[in-house]
């Protein structure tokens, strides 16, 4: 699952605009399994997601699991967690949108 939109269905309403159905995430509890960071300036979630996860997609994970939903960029010396059940959120992740 290299992208979360591949999943996604393509709808049609009657006017012919074309939409994608709604993603549902799942929730990312913590877990001991967890490696926290400070914030780097300049650092982003797809390069955690490709230093973590050996993939840049995987970058709403590191966001999700924060509550960070309005830049991509790491805050200075903000603690982040980053998620290592990464088959286990992926897995849920393709059960809430199959």
């Amino acid at each position: 699952m290299a992208n979360r939109y591949n999943q996604s269905k393509i709808f049609r309403d009657e006017n012919g605009t074309q939409y994608l159905n709604r993603i549902e995430y799942p929730a990312i509890p913590i877990r001991d399994t967890d490696v926290f960071i400070r914030g780097i300036f300049g650092e982003t979630f797809m390069n955690l997601a490709h230093k973590y996860y050996s993939n840049k997609d995987f970058w709403w994970i590191i966001a999700r699991a924060n509550n960070q939903g309005s830049s991509i960029y790491m805050i200075p010396g903000k603690e982040y967690r980053i998620p290592q059940n990464l088959n286990l959120i992926l897995q849920e992740f393709q059960e809430l949108n199959s």
